[in-house]
């Protein structure tokens, strides 16, 4: 490694977690001794909320979490950056979606308004209190709101008569990116893991070239095009596999942790 890294950014889902969602022991070692023995700032980058974020990675030495695509970052417990999408345009899409069954869930704040509860959220039994849910039935429960980020699950063939849709409509206004198997995230234009990486980065006076960052799809690819050193998953989207990408081996099989023991705490 050519640099000496001064940053880790990495993703969770198909990423850090194994296939159980869970950070295995061997992950949690790697890390927390690089960010001890190397001085080395850890970052989550994910697309899920901070609460799940949070639960998932509390045996990790993290300073700064970059949550729901790059719409919101914390550091610690204090909310540093934030945007959402405009109201309007949020109740189009979700109405849209709707036309096309899909399923969606939409976060505003700590209100979780969904027709498929999002999967995050079910584990999450200690933090319900601090969460509103609201369950829509149909189109005419869907309000004009500011939300920070929606996300849709179905079949690849609808998600992408969706996908089409918005962009063509708000490709100035959104961001769209598929983040697993049948979902689609839609944020602010503004927003992405890699403006949020590049934030954390100036904050911190951290030369891009002394990141690295680890990921498996296409919400990654922002933050993977922007750091010095990227690294991707044996399992990533065959189009990551295709660019020019560091590799290590899957998720299962504690890639993150892997590749860090060999070319950072090795070294």
């Amino acid at each position: 490694m050519e640099e000496s890294m001064k940053l880790i950014v990495t993703d969770l889902d198909g990423t850090l977690l194994s296939d159980e969602k869970r950070v295995s022991k061997y992950n949690i070692e790697i890390l927390n001794r690089a960010v001890k023995e190397k001085d080395i700032e850890l970052v989550v980058a994910s697309g899920r909320d901070v609460y799940s974020i949070k639960n998932i990675t509390k045996d990790l030495k993290v300073r700064y979490y970059i949550c729901f695509n790059g719409a919101k970052i914390y550091s610690g417990d204090e909310l540093i950056y934030k945007e959402f999408i405009d109201g309007e345009i949020c109740e189009d899409i979700l109405r849209k979606g709707m036309e096309l069954n899909l399923q969606f869930s939409a976060t505003s704040g700590n209100e979780i308004h969904y027709t498929k509860m999002d999967n995050e959220y079910t584990r999450l039994e200690s933090e319900k209190d601090k969460l509103k849910f609201f369950c829509l039935k149909g189109k005419s429960d869907i309000q004009k709101r500011n939300f920070e980020k929606i996300v849709f699950v179905g079949l690849e063939v609808e998600l992408t008569q969706l996908r089409n849709y918005v962009e063509k409509k708000y490709g100035n206004k959104v961001n769209t990116f598929y983040s697993g198997s049948g979902v689609l995230d839609i944020v602010n234009k503004k927003c992405s893991k890699g403006t949020a990486v590049e934030e954390i980065a100036t904050l911190l006076n951290i030369d891009k070239s002394k990141i690295i960052a680890f990921g498996d799809n296409e919400n990654d690819i922002s933050m993977l095009e922007l750091v010095g050193h990227p690294v991707i998953m044996e399992n990533s989207r065959e189009d990551l596999k295709k660019k020019k990408y560091y590799k290590t081996v899957s998720n299962n099989n504690d890639g993150v942790g892997k590749y860090i023991n060999d070319n950072i705490l090795n070294k």
